[in-house]
């Protein structure tokens, strides 16, 4: 048994002048999807990635409830690799996007101004996002590149699904046709590589997906819609330590400061620790009583306590859903601070 599914990006959308049907696309796959999300540095080579907030809404509103996006990654230094795991998070965040993929590929533009993405810049990527967000990252790493550019590295280490890429002859034809030739299930591109056995195959890439064009980008795998869910959609729940390292996280402390709660001057008043802090705002983001008088008599008790017990008395408390939902709000928050 396998499950199907189409990456899409814009030019996707050009070839059928954004007219997408998305429920025919649907009954011919999956109600997974993959778009195009971001490419590069916004600071820097930052190729545009237009639509993907339409196809994103268009697929959503067909049933599509699987929708992760993928971006381009290009060579930097720890900060570049910082900015892109944030662009690519704010646009997830944007489409309501469950979970995410790295493309290392050397595009000709990349070569041709020596951005094309190293293994170092890969395994960079991978951490800084396991790091500060909770969503699945897949990774796009064919054999080919794998070989020819990033120096044959062992993919064990980067601890994410590998999405392996073989074409073959790249015939045309309607989706699941298409991978039956391709060999389907015992095809060549379920072939281990890098200590890794891949979890999907791009199977083809001049697909005729109904509802979408004939150069469609197609993948399968192995296994039922329920395990695919599972591979890529983690379920609502947080671990004390997942809690403990958001909170530590400096982008998340800057965020925090700018909370409306935050007390004029910038700080924390004498005689009130910062997990108090954390009740406030857990009171005003989870208003509902019941949530509330579970959480609030733990909060109140745990003081100045190391972040690692307080994280798990937290969890403790509230649940790992209501924690998660926490985390969220912390990480997400953006309004400016009231004086």
């Amino acid at each position: 048994m396998s499950v199907i599914y189409v990456d899409l990006s814009y030019h996707d959308w050009d070839r059928v002048n954004g007219r997408f049907d998305w429920a025919a696309i649907r009954r011919a796959t999956s109600p997974v999807l993959c778009l195009r999300a971001t490419y590069g540095d916004p600071q820097g080579y930052n190729p545009p990635s237009p639509h993907v907030a339409d196809m994103a809404h268009g697929a959503a509103g067909a049933g599509f409830d699987v929708i992760g996006g993928y971006h381009n990654l290009i060579s930097g230094d720890q900060a570049s690799i910082n900015r892109q795991v944030d662009y690519l998070r704010r646009t997830l965040d944007g489409i309501g996007a469950v979970w995410a993929m790295l493309d290392a590929e050397r595009y000709p533009e990349l070569a041709a101004n020596g951005l094309w993405p190293r293994f170092d810049d890969v395994r960079r990527f991978v951490d800084r996002w396991h790091a500060v967000d909770h969503r699945v990252l897949a990774t796009y790493l064919p054999k080919w590149i794998w070989e020819g550019d990033l120096g044959r590295a062992d993919l064990r280490v980067l601890d994410a699904p590998l999405v392996a890429s073989d074409y073959g002859a790249n015939p045309a034809g309607a989706p699941a046709a298409v991978y039956a030739r391709a060999g389907g299930d015992s095809g060549p591109g379920w072939a281990a590589y890098g200590g890794v056995t891949p979890s999907i195959w791009q199977y083809g890439s001049n697909v005729a997906c109904p509802g979408a064009s004939g150069q469609t980008d197609c993948n399968a795998y192995r296994g039922t819609l329920a395990q695919l869910r599972a591979l890529l959609v983690k379920d609502d729940t947080m671990t004390p330590a997942e809690f403990s390292a958001i909170l530590s996280d400096p982008t998340v402390a800057a965020q925090m400061r700018a909370l409306p709660w935050q007390y004029a001057g910038g700080g924390i008043p004498t005689g009130t620790s910062t997990l108090k802090v954390l009740n406030s705002i857990y009171q005003a983001t989870q208003p509902a009583p019941a949530a509330n008088a579970a959480a609030s008599p733990t909060l109140a008790t745990l003081g100045d306590q190391a972040p690692a017990d307080a994280a798990a008395a937290i969890v403790a408390a509230i649940g790992t859903t209501r924690a998660a939902a926490l985390a969220a709000a912390l990480t997400t928050a953006t309004r400016p601070p009231t004086q």
